[in-house]
């Protein structure tokens, strides 16, 4: 299938997705018994508060998702979601999606795997990678790099398997990105933040009023610093971001948003992870006497962004019982990317741990080499939800389909012989050794692949009685990929992966109160081999191909109960994650295959969110994971952790403020995020010890228009591991300081 004929297809696809969800609506209920199955009990309507400029409530329990295929208050749905608040991405002074995250235990972060894999924001949840499972706004975002927070409104974790809602993958979970939109009113914000590495940023958000129901909103950024605590060279980032939503406050709204970013900024392969002689478990040389300073990189490790994306979003009140929703995404990235993975051999690692026989020499792996990629997507998301009763039952049904195809193009090059024979000193890297490269002549020199895939889904939710429903929800999914590759004499290499697969959902909910939930759920998500074609091509192989599909299955018992008159929400949840059939790739050929493991992660979550005070504000959670290989094509594996699955984890970021509105006020918060340590392959042989930073707030409330506020980040300057790979753990920042001056008029 050419290009051409399969972005006609995905864009077919959307205009059938529109026809079945109208069809679907109007074949339900007349409009008058729609209106009243859409009033509970009582005659009036539970909905979250929400303020005149539309901030979402402090106990984030009580605020949607903002997805029309995932409606209710999260207070009501069956799944285990932290929202990270705007609140706490400002206290915080949060810069990057990696941040913001680490406020969701469970979550970590990975290396690129090298031979042009995922490199930029490649998380794994509860253990399981979700590389293809970051969404903006409901959303694919396209295309593989560091995410800047300028545009962030809230940042959401939706932990467990979520194929039903958002289609292949999630076998930890999804993270979904709300950005920041018009709303009816003036507002102007800028930000200027200076301090160690050296660092320095500026944000500018203006929101302005264009009429009776149309609003212009638009956020710019520029950055540059460095890391403290390494020695990595200096980068730099900017952005735009301009949006305009029409109707706002009507039935009819629409909102179209695009951003331009860009940044260059040095890559950071890790450092080599040792086994000194007689030990059973290695770990990462910094934990034998090496600097946290330490990098392995050089002048040519960049990665350097550019990406350009445009959302349309169309939210149709059709009737009191019918909303149309109508999303669409076009991304657009170019890159190029290069880092240096240093390898330490045995001889290398004889001499580190002894001293003797020279000077421990490390190598440069060839799975670094530079390349140029460029991708583009187009996804158009139509839902249709309805509230209707049959009888005495109340509903509320879902059905949509999404549709997306993704081009992808890799150009590869290669260093010459004085990278291939370089050899360093591993106890003091040589920073400024630049290697010359150029085109490459393999096989494999250039790579594409393009993905179609399509999805149906369906739900409903139906109330028995005002206190107990159940939800059922089913999504059919169909993924295609061609791929191809090919280099100077040497013929196209072509593969195809055609994938379809069903994923279910159930739950039973009871609500004794508005103010409690139980509920028990079941859900399922498939991630199909060759689907990830497009991020990691090095795992492109006909083996790869013919795998069967990864099935993940979750069982969730959980509650959430708003205390302190709704302004604080607690939460707990116990589960179990079961994934069959797992996928893995060699780490030094890059060559995929089954392993036919089973994997378990059985473990509970608690949470806190909102305000215990006026003046106080609490998010926290803590998240206790006990993960095995229950089987295992090698049998020295079974029974062992699974990799990249902390045992313990736990964030907690609170807040007080002082003499709020008098000229002697002060807000005093901080927290602390740690997870305990982790281990980095299935065989259990690596790991890494825990990771502990405590932050804290100072700020200061000049007047009505000027804030100072003052961030400390891992004040005890601990050794931190924030990217981790089967052989290597790339350090993150010591003891930093940040000053910040907001103005708000």
């Amino acid at each position: 299938m050419t290009r051409t004929n399969t972005l006609r297809t995905a864009v077919s696809h959307s205009a059938l997705g529109a026809s079945l969800a109208v069809g679907f609506a109007v074949g339900i209920e007349t409009p008058a018994a729609a209106q009243t199955a859409a009033t509970p009990e009582g005659g009036s309507v539970n909905l979250p508060a929400i303020d005149v400029e539309g901030r979402a409530p402090d106990n984030t329990l009580r605020s949607g998702t903002g997805l029309g295929r995932l409606q209710g208050p999260i207070q009501s749905l069956p799944q285990t979601i932290q929202v990270i608040p705007q609140e706490v991405l400002r206290q915080q002074n949060v810069t990057t999606l990696e941040q913001a995250l680490r406020n969701v235990p469970g979550i970590t972060s990975s290396i690129g795997e090298g031979n042009g894999g995922v490199n930029g924001d490649q998380l794994r949840i509860r253990g399981f990678t979700a590389q293809n499972d970051l969404y903006v706004d409901g959303l694919r975002d396209f295309g593989t790099y560091r995410r800047d927070a300028f545009t962030f409104e809230e940042v959401q974790a939706l932990l467990g398997p979520s194929g039903t809602t958002f289609g292949a993958g999630s076998a930890g979970g999804a993270v979904n990105v709300n950005s920041r939109v018009p709303f009816l009113g003036n507002a102007y914000n800028a930000v200027v933040t200076g301090g160690m590495g050296p660092f320095a940023r500026g944000t500018l958000d203006l929101n302005q009023r264009l009429g009776e129901t149309t609003a212009m909103r638009l956020n710019l950024m520029g950055q540059t610093g460095s890391i403290v605590g390494r020695n990595l060279d200096s980068g730099d980032r900017w952005g735009v971001a301009p949006s305009i939503a029409f109707g706002l406050g009507t039935n009819t709204t629409f909102t179209l948003e695009y951003l331009h970013y860009h940044y260059n900024e040095a890559t950071d392969a890790g450092v080599p992870v040792l086994t000194p002689a007689g030990a059973s478990v290695g770990r990462p040389v910094t934990e034998y006497g090496i600097g946290r300073g330490t990098w392995y990189g050089g002048p040519v490790d960049r990665d350097r962004s550019t990406v350009d994306r445009l959302t349309a979003r169309l939210q149709h009140r059709a009737t009191d019982w019918l909303t149309l929703y109508n999303d669409t995404r076009l991304g657009y990235q170019e890159r190029f990317f290069s880092y240096s993975i240093a390898s330490c051999d045995a001889t290398c690692t004889q001499r580190f741990f002894t001293g003797r026989g020279g000077v421990p020499q490390y190598s440069f792996s060839g799975a670094g080499s530079p390349y140029e990629s460029t991708t583009w997507g187009l996804q158009n998301v139509t839902t249709a939800v309805a509230r209707f009763n049959t009888g005495s039952i109340r509903h509320e049904a879902t059905l949509g389909v999404d549709a997306s195809y993704e081009d992808y193009e890799r150009i590869g090059y290669a260093y010459g012989t004085d990278r291939t024979n370089f050899r360093g000193n591993l106890l003091a890297p040589d920073n400024d050794a630049a290697f010359g490269y150029t085109r490459s002549t393999a096989n494999n020199a250039t790579r594409r692949a393009q993905t179609t895939a399509v999805g149906v889904f369906a739900s409903d939710r139906i109330w028995f009685t005002p206190e107990i429903s159940v939800l059922g929800g089913v999504r059919w999914s169909r993924f295609q990929t061609d791929y191809q590759q090919f280099g100077p004499g040497f013929p196209q290499t072509e593969l195809n992966a055609d994938n379809s697969f069903w994923d279910p959902r159930a739950a039973i909910i009871w609500e004794p109160t508005p103010n409690a939930t139980f509920y028990f759920s079941y859900a399922q998500s498939t991630f199909a081999p060759g689907s990830n074609f497009t991020t990691q091509p090095g795992q492109a192989n006909a083996n790869n191909t013919a795998l069967e599909p990864e099935r993940n299955t979750i069982y969730e018992l959980g509650a959430r109960v708003n205390v302190l008159d709704g302004r604080l929400g607690l939460s707990a949840a116990v589960f179990q994650i079961e994934k069959n059939n797992a996928i893995e790739s060699d780490p030094s050929t890059g060559v995929t295959f089954s392993s036919g493991d089973r994997q378990r992660v059985r473990g509970f979550d608690l949470g806190a969110t909102g305000r215990i005070t006026d003046a106080w504000l609490i998010n926290a959670r803590y998240s206790y994971l006990d993960s095995e290989t229950t089987r295992s094509l090698t049998a020295a594996n079974v029974g062992h952790r699974v990799a990249f699955v902390p045992r313990h984890s736990a964030s907690l970021w609170t807040s007080y403020e002082l003499n709020r509105g008098q000229p002697w006020n002060v807000t005093l918060g901080g927290g602390v995020t740690w997870n305990s340590g982790q281990f980095l392959n299935p065989a259990n042989t690596a790991e890494v010890p825990q990771n502990f930073s405590l932050d804290a707030l100072i700020s200061h409330r000049i007047n009505d228009n000027l804030q100072v506020s003052i961030n400390g980040y891992n004040l005890t300057d601990h050794r931190n591991y924030t990217q981790l790979w089967t052989n290597r753990a790339v350090l993150g920042a010591g003891r930093t300081v940040l000053v910040s001056l907001s103005t708000t008029f």
